[in-house]
């Protein structure tokens, strides 16, 4: 099945339980999660869902129509929602961002340390370790793990998005325990230290001591 059918099979059977501003988080983490896992993950994902809906929700019920939406011939599900998620993506966390005040000085701060911490690594290392932090996100509000997510498989600036310094400590430490994993902590230790002695040396809006 298809990226796009299995959306829209997901959507069709997802409309009727929840609102559009619910629907938008909970599409894109079926793709960033569930893409690429078989039908039995729908367990899975709907357990996802429970938890992060924060509201009691018919489980059985659901599940029926979701199972019921896979099998279902494509003629009979709604149209793909595709523009409209990619526009939530695009719009998600960039009205009333901060533009100031700590948070803001943060991303400033973690987009340059980060930049310096990536390009001090061999190449290939560099994948490897993004795709580690972006399978180790828990813990934290669906469109903040979405948004840090978006940002480690796809990279770009933080600017824009509504990612707070807690969060962005978070990051850092699921980098540096990635580094660890892969080079050992003494390696990793010295590497953080010689992109955090190199960031300092910009004059940022936050020292990077503080994101760590």
């Amino acid at each position: 099945m298809s990226l796009s059918t299995r959306r829209r099979a997901i959507y069709t059977g997802l409309v009727g339980h929840f609102s559009e501003d619910e629907l938008w988080p909970l599409l894109s983490l079926l793709e960033a999660k569930y893409a690429d896992k078989p039908p039995f993950a729908l367990n899975e994902f709907l357990a996802e869902v429970a938890s992060r809906s924060g509201r009691k929700l018919e489980r059985a019920k659901l599940y029926r129509e979701l199972v019921g939406a896979l099998t279902s011939s494509p003629a009979q599900l709604l149209p793909d929602p595709a523009p409209r998620l990619e526009a939530w993506r695009q719009s998600a966390g960039r009205t009333a961002v901060e533009v100031s005040g700590p948070d803001a000085r943060a991303r400033q701060t973690f987009d340059a340390l980060s930049r310096i911490l990536l390009e001090l690594l061999e190449a290939d290392l560099v994948p490897r370790l993004r795709r580690f932090a972006a399978g180790n996100l828990s813990g934290m509000q669906l469109d903040a793990e979405l948004r840090l997510r978006g940002w480690l498989e796809q990279g770009g600036s933080l600017d824009l998005t509504a990612l707070t310094l807690e969060h962005l400590r978070v990051l850092l430490n699921l980098l540096y325990i990635g580094l660890c994993e892969y080079l050992g902590p003494v390696a990793a230790d010295q590497l953080l230290s010689r992109a955090v002695q190199q960031a300092t040396q910009l004059h940022l809006p936050m020292p990077p001591e503080q994101l760590l």
